[in-house]
């Protein structure tokens, strides 16, 4: 029997409060939830690892550290020495070396060397030069057991010139990529490379997916530093140098979404956040002061937020209201967090 008007008024209300009571599909949640719900959750095991692994790179390197103003508390061993700490770790510029080797695993990069010449030189093809100059090479030609390069002059050059080539080249997402892939990271998950713009565009791509409701594998999602908490193992990043401009969220995840991996030139550097507690947070990365540095961000007072002070555009700096922060004073924006 056909219900009466008023009771059919109340059960199609009913029916349109639990359609409008019933979750939200994935597809439909802003970036912004996404990014806040995961700031909630505990780092996963893997972000964990990423953040150990830095802080003992940083231990290694002699705990170079920036204070929360910005300003240089302790200097830690420089990117060109060749003498290590202590016997258990190699000296710096061969660390450098291997941080390479997880963008490239043939050795090819850092390939410029720079230092000294009015041009950069092709450090392979000064090796190879090097070998066409051994002593043994020569003597194979019918030339005196007198002539050439003795193999310790060999070593000694093609040593040298390895060490140029880590001062000639940033390094700093070289570093990433070393922690990411002895984290465990797979490619797909990360995009190991030499430009931070890589994995951090790649990042953006993935938010764009989670958004659009289709799959990713990347472990990673672009967030608004300025409206996400970090976490240990996220990267908080900046665009630098002649990009610097780009220092909003919004600005520089356009930059990346019109730029290709592997794209053109997107000068970034990302810090690896490895402690956090109520009053901000501690980040280390490489290639900072030309050593893998810590530097201490704190928090706006009352919340879990970078404090605008850090930014160029946060406060005039010099006036009393305004915290210098000196060295730390940068377009900080992105925050990569652990999907």
């Amino acid at each position: 029997m056909p219900l009466p008007f008023p009771a059919c008024r109340v059960l199609a209300c009913a029916l349109l409060g639990a359609w409008l009571a019933w979750p939200t599909p994935a597809a439909a949640q802003p970036a912004d939830a996404r990014c806040a719900a995961g700031a909630t959750q505990s780092p996963p095991p893997r972000a964990l690892t990423l953040a150990a692994l830095a802080q003992r790179e940083h231990a290694a390197w002699g705990g170079a550290a920036l204070d929360a103003q910005g300003r240089l508390l302790d200097a830690g061993s420089y990117e060109a020495e060749d003498t290590p700490r202590s016997l258990r770790v190699a000296p710096p510029w061969q660390r450098v070396m291997g941080y390479w080797e997880a963008v490239d695993p043939d050795g090819r990069i850092p390939s410029q060397v720079r230092f000294g010449a009015l041009r950069p030189a092709d450090r392979r093809l000064l090796q190879q030069a090097l070998q066409q100059a051994s002593a043994s090479h020569l003597q194979g030609l019918g030339v005196g057991p007198d002539q050439g390069l003795s193999s310790a002059e060999l070593r000694a050059l093609q040593t040298a010139i390895d060490r140029v080539a880590v001062v000639d080249t940033p390094w700093s997402a070289a570093f990433i990529s070393w922690l990411a892939r002895e984290a465990g990271l797979q490619a797909g998950e990360f995009a190991f490379s030499e430009a931070h713009a890589d994995y951090a565009g790649a990042a953006w791509a993935a938010t764009q997916r989670e958004q659009a409701g289709q799959p990713t594998p990347s472990a990673l999602r672009a967030c608004d530093l300025a409206r996400t908490a970090p976490r240990v193992g996220d990267l908080v990043c900046q665009a630098r140098g002649s990009e610097a401009a780009l220092d909003t969220f919004d600005k520089l995840g356009e930059e990346l979404a019109r730029r290709n991996t592997a794209g053109g030139a997107l000068p970034m550097h990302c810090d690896v956040v490895t402690q956090v507690d109520t009053r901000g947070f501690d980040a280390i990365g490489g290639n900072v002061l030309q050593s893998v540095t810590l530097r201490r961000l704190e928090f706006a007072p009352g919340t879990r937020r970078l404090d605008p002070s850090y930014l160029p555009t946060g406060c005039v700096a010099g006036t009393p209201t305004c915290v210098d922060r000196h060295m730390s004073r940068q377009p900080w924006s992105l925050l990569l967090q652990w999907r």
